[in-house]
């Protein structure tokens, strides 16, 4: 009977693990609703941003590629935003942006997004220069201090350029970690293309817009503009994503933590009742044994 019993604690300890999965499966996915229509409704603001871009001629950015934004520095190295989650349980998520961390080859500075890349980047060593942590439901505010951060580097020449590592949002059960240039953009005009062709827009009407448009007060005023907006826009969005893919890895990562004990669960009822009738047949025979003597 000791098999017995070590099977029927083995039962309850399964069934408890399998109603905590379950009750995170439902958090996240409660939560994975809501980052998903952040980060999908979001995308929208691109469309507007590409169409105050089209207004401006192609050759009018151009003549602005002596601006800082825009022209390659050879001084100072690079920067790169890691975002990850506060916690774990979310699959391999992490483990695949840690993954990408592990290939940056040359001296680096990093800033990291979450708890998990803070405490990844400690142990390895890299030069963390910041950490921040975002809610679960951001706001556009917490950005805010991270673009000014980066704008100041930049602007010092401590960086020549930077970039965000994120996982991209595709779907519940898909997801891929990007890299992003934030700085400099010398792809500016490439970056629209992508968005763009995302939105099913036409991307040449935007380089054949020669109209003599005056700006206001001038184009590089108004061009710096938008590229400050685009920068913090951008990394809102960076971080929009990588929550979306981070609760969509978490409700899958629950359920199939659920379903794995509950088929260790029913495989553990079976061994225990199979248990229990070989034990009490040993019994009857016993008794059937000492009858006949």
């Amino acid at each position: 009977m000791k098999g017995i019993k070590e099977i029927r604690q083995r039962i309850r300890v399964v069934d408890g693990t399998a109603k905590i999965t379950k009750a995170m499966q439902l958090v996240a996915a409660s939560k994975m609703k809501k980052a998903q229509m952040l980060a999908i409704g979001s995308r929208g603001y691109i469309l507007g941003l590409a169409n105050i871009i089209g207004c401006m001629s192609f050759a009018c950015i151009k003549k602005l590629k002596s601006s800082r934004f825009f022209s390659a520095r050879s001084t100072g190295v690079r920067c790169v935003i890691v975002l990850a989650s506060d916690k774990g349980l979310c699959g391999a998520l992490n483990n695949n942006i840690f993954r990408e961390i592990a290939q940056i080859e040359g001296d680096a500075k990093f800033i990291a997004i979450g708890k998990k890349a803070t405490n990844y980047l400690g142990r390895c060593g890299k030069n963390l220069i910041a950490s921040f942590s975002i809610n679960d439901i951001s706001e556009f505010h917490e950005v805010l201090g991270i673009c000014e951060l980066v704008t100041q580097l930049y602007d010092s020449g401590e960086i020549n350029s930077c970039d965000v590592l994120y996982a991209g949002f595709k779907n519940t059960l898909s997801h891929v970690s990007i890299f992003r240039k934030i700085l400099p953009m010398i792809d500016f005009y490439d970056e629209f293309k992508k968005i763009a062709d995302f939105l099913g827009i036409d991307s040449e009407r935007l380089k054949r817009d020669d109209r003599e448009i005056i700006f206001e007060p001038s184009p590089s005023s108004i061009l710096d503009s938008i590229v400050r907006t685009f920068i913090k826009y951008g990394m809102y969005q960076s971080i929009l994503e990588a929550k979306a893919s981070e609760h969509s890895a978490r409700t899958v990562a629950m359920k199939s933590a659920t379903d794995n004990a509950n088929e260790l669960s029913k495989n553990l009822k079976l061994e225990y009742n199979k248990s229990r009738q070989f034990a009490i047949t040993n019994e009857i025979i016993e008794l059937a044994a000492a009858n006949c003597n």
